[in-house]
């Protein structure tokens, strides 16, 4: 009868090539596997009293590179010699053994010796032999159960030579790398503390295991026990709080190790399982979790080189997410629960600063979001497809009422229908009227700290720019509002000095007036000229004005640093420089953006505003202007050819007006606004009740 043959070298150039390090080092790996096994046949239940020595040299050069691994196992006595000459033995199945460990190392390396010391019943002999890639007599004997007295068991596997490319690109060529990995690969291993002692000569560079990992745990180790998962049977985990050190080369901090038959098979990233970000332990704080995972389903499920579980990613993950779970019930659960206190702290501050979000109650909202969501733009992303469903839901229900009035026969219960449909709405608009007040009142306190900040500096010129920087957050510079181009024009906080400004288009800011006019103008600045009212009570940004009549009223606003004291020079006179303004306006002609004029009227009135701190010479040049209702500003009306006035308004009183326009939204939405500095108190201490700041007199 004819048996069929083995085509070793066909069946080498099949193994799955290595892309990484961790897959580049797997040969070495399943040699160190290989002594491990020998010192648990040798010493059983005392295998930590075992040794493994693993000797590297010329680790950068992949043609020089020569690795030695050492054990004082049981050695290859008859019974394993013919397991070793047998290619997929059974021989270690009880230990998760495939028998393919050894096409690897003929895949990696360009030598390989091996020589081992056993027992025998006639005595300890030893074997030697070399180990080489071709299709027959792979193993070729120097030496052959030899007389060996005195000599140690164990065996030596000397590597030499990368063999391929593959091998030689991925395999560590730095004595740090070649730790970091090896370290993660044996982790679950040393941290078990199960297994020999395993010593790492680096060219001369020692490290010893497991007591290198060893000392980065804290605390005895953590145990569930066995736990019982459906499809996935009796499994159980033991758990270490380790220094950060003892994640170096692994992906995230926190680790769980799936093994099978007590060795690590994959190692998985488990940061936003736990969630946890504090696990200080005795003191140690920036501490990580491992966790090392053990069951008779993985155990059954290993491939045959043990790099990688026959499962599916979705089963995986399935079986992470249940054993994380157990880790935070049953073995971190007063860590657990400080992390989901402090969640919730931070969504609470999150649905403050964004109420829309704010559509369920807190413990709802929560378990829609992953459990490592920490960040707004955690909360944010979870709940947003929340957030639309609920939207489409209610347009759907509001549809389905309309479609119902169409109907003969309305139902008895549809004013509950209507009732219902009329409080989500009024819901939903409750949270946007939050969502605005919240950026509203921030954008006021912000306006006030730049306030208190050029007060203190006084004229400072090295703080010119925070003046600028006034100007730009009520109204971004040298900008004009009806340039379709122009996207920062859009940002504009206008309402600041006019609610009817909040969304208006029609406006230049910092533009030279020869810019703006059709014809003449001359390189005069106004902060802010402001040319159709009515854009900003209600008319949208698609219409276009109504270029056919002149224009009736118009808005100028000046900006003075506050603060400022010195008005000594000509063009410093506040009436002087708003009349040059009026004196190329009147009459004048405008053209927007599209080319399209707008004529302003020579009846045209003027609501000219000039926001300032009324200290210094400014005071002394307005001393004979009359004072506004609330007895702070000062104004004055236009004469002769001009129609209209001149208003100078305190800063503070441009901001309070704000605050007070927004008092009853930002009471509502359950706000308060930040108590005055002492600066600021005093400057309202003998304020008359603020009036309401109308440009256009209604």
């Amino acid at each position: 009868m004819a048996t069929l043959t083995q085509n070793i070298e066909n069946r080498v150039r099949k193994l799955p090539k290595p892309s990484n390090a961790t897959q580049g080092l797997q040969p070495l790996f399943e040699a160190v596997s290989n002594s491990i096994y020998a010192i648990e046949d040798l010493l059983g239940a005392n295998v930590a009293k075992g040794k493994v020595s693993i000797r590297v040299k010329s680790l950068s050069d992949s043609d020089k590179i020569e690795i030695v691994v050492a054990d004082a196992g049981i050695g290859l006595d008859a019974k394993r010699y013919e397991a070793f000459c047998e290619i997929d033995t059974d021989f270690k199945r009880a230990k998760g053994g495939k028998g393919v460990g050894r096409l690897f190392w003929l895949d990696a390396f360009s030598s390989i010796l091996v020589e081992s010391v056993y027992d025998s019943p006639s005595g300890r002999l030893r074997r030697a032999f070399s180990f080489v890639l071709e299709n027959d007599d792979q193993v070729k004997p120097s030496q052959e159960d030899e007389p060996a007295p005195g000599a140690s068991t164990g065996t030596t596997i000397t590597f030499r030579g990368l063999r391929t490319k593959e091998y030689a690109d991925t395999f560590p060529k730095r004595a740090d790398t070649f730790l970091r990995y090896f370290s993660a690969h044996f982790i679950a291993d040393f941290l078990l503390g199960s297994g020999p002692a395993i010593i790492v000569d680096l060219d001369g560079d020692v490290t010893t295991y497991p007591n290198a990992v060893a000392e980065l745990t804290i605390g005895a180790p953590l145990k569930t026990g066995a736990f019982e998962l459906k499809q996935f049977g009796e499994l159980s985990i033991i758990g270490f709080t380790c220094k950060a050190e003892a994640s170096t080369g692994l992906d995230g901090k926190h680790q769980l190790h799936l093994l099978a038959n007590g060795r690590t098979v994959e190692t998985r990233k488990v940061d936003s399982l736990l969630g946890v970000t504090d696990l200080t332990r005795d003191a140690n704080k920036d501490l990580v979790f491992h966790g090392c995972v053990s069951g008779e389903y993985l155990d059954l499920r290993v491939n045959e080189g043990r790099t990688a579980f026959n499962l599916t990613e979705k089963t995986l993950n399935e079986i992470s997410r249940n054993c994380m779970e157990q880790v935070r019930t049953k073995l971190l659960p007063a860590q657990v629960e400080a992390y989901v206190e402090a969640r919730k702290e931070n969504y609470q501050s999150f649905v403050s600063r964004y109420p829309t979000f704010g559509f369920d109650d807190d413990d709802t909202q929560l378990q829609r979001v992953p459990f490592h969501a920490t960040t707004a733009e955690d909360f944010a992303a979870g709940l947003v497809k929340y957030q639309i469903r609920r939207e489409e839901d209610r347009q759907k229900t509001l549809q389905a009422l309309i479609d119902t009035l169409e109907l003969q026969n309305i139902p008895q219960d549809f004013d509950k229908a209507v009732s219902d449909a009329a409080r989500e709405i009024q819901t939903s608009e409750q949270l946007a009227l939050a969502q605005h007040v919240v950026r509203r009142k921030l954008a006021l306190e912000l306006m006030e700290k730049l306030i208190k900040r050029l007060r203190a500096r006084k004229e400072k010129e090295d703080d010119h720019f925070l003046e600028k920087t006034l100007h730009s957050f009520i109204c971004p510079m040298n900008v004009r509002g009806d340039d379709p181009t122009e996207v920062k024009s859009r940002a504009h906080e206008l309402w600041i000095v006019d609610e009817r400004l909040a969304f208006t288009r029609a406006f230049s800011s910092d533009k030279r007036l020869d810019a703006i006019m059709a014809n003449g103008g001359s390189a005069e600045r106004p902060d802010l000229l402001v040319w159709n009212l009515a854009y900003g009570l209600g008319v949208t940004e698609t219409e276009s004005v109504d270029t056919s009549e002149p224009l009736r009223t118009m808005m100028i606003v000046e900006f003075k640093r506050p603060g400022r004291r010195d008005y000594k020079e000509a063009e410093d006179q506040i009436e002087a420089q708003i009349i040059k303004y009026l004196g190329q306006l009147q009459g004048g002609q405008l053209e927007s953006f599209d080319r399209a004029r707008i004529r302003v009227a020579g009846d045209c009135i003027f609501y000219c505003y000039v926001v300032a701190d009324i200290v210094g010479d400014l005071e002394q040049q307005l001393s004979n202007w009359e004072t506004t209702a609330n007895g702070q500003g000062r104004i004055r009306p236009l004469k002769n050819q001009y129609r209209g006035s001149i208003e100078v308004i305190q800063w503070q009183d441009l901001v309070n007006d704000a605050w007070n326009r927004n008092k009853a939204t930002i009471h509502a939405a359950g706000l308060s606004r930040s108590k005055p500095t002492h600066i600021e108190a005093s400057m309202v201490a003998a304020k008359k009740p603020e009036q309401v700041f109308d440009p256009a007199g209604s």
